[in-house]
């Protein structure tokens, strides 16, 4: 489904690898960046575990998670990832503190959302978010994505309450705003 590394103006998106570690653990190590997340802070071991998980991308399995690297100027800054279902995918992103704020979150996004309707049979591409997470919130909606209405998750999420909001785009949308 997808050929790897992938290039744009800004950054490049390719397979994490086990050297990314420290990158990553620089970054998710934070509670700032873990706070709407499942995961608690990384620690280094945690980081070396996941960039191995990640490091042999399978590119072409419907319910996997593809974790990649998000680089620029030969900067590790984030990382990203895409699950491909049947008829819809769902796409996430983290940033590092030090790098938010500049438009990365957002080119990463339309990379893959564009690498999601490449595939015919994708319909529509989701991203889950903590009702919490407004700048998430305004990412997902600054892509053209809308909220769910009928679609409000409560879970319990490091011992809290928490909400999850759905967001939303399908294929004719993003044409439309791709070519308009």
């Amino acid at each position: 489904m997808i050929e790897l590394p992938i290039y744009s103006e800004r950054i490049t998106l390719r397979a994490i690898q086990e050297t990314d570690a420290h990158d990553i653990f620089s970054y998710r190590s934070l509670q700032e960046v873990a706070r709407f997340q499942y995961w608690e802070p990384f620690n280094i071991e945690k980081a070396k575990s996941f960039a191995i998980s990640c490091s042999s991308p399978q590119t072409n399995k419907y319910g996997e998670w593809i974790g990649l690297a998000i680089i620029t100027e030969g900067q590790f800054i984030g990382d990203c990832s895409l699950k491909f279902e049947k008829h819809f995918a769902e796409v996430g992103c983290n940033i590092s503190p030090k790098f938010q704020g500049f438009g990365y979150a957002k080119d990463t996004l339309n990379i893959l959302l564009s690498i999601a309707f490449e595939d015919s049979s994708i319909d529509e591409v989701i991203a889950i978010t903590d009702s919490e997470n407004l700048a998430s919130i305004k990412l997902l909606e600054s892509l053209g994505m809308t909220k769910v209405l009928d679609f409000k998750n409560q879970i319990i999420c490091k011992g809290s309450k928490c909400i999850e909001y759905k967001y939303s785009i399908e294929r004719t949308v993003w044409n439309n705003t791709k070519n308009g």
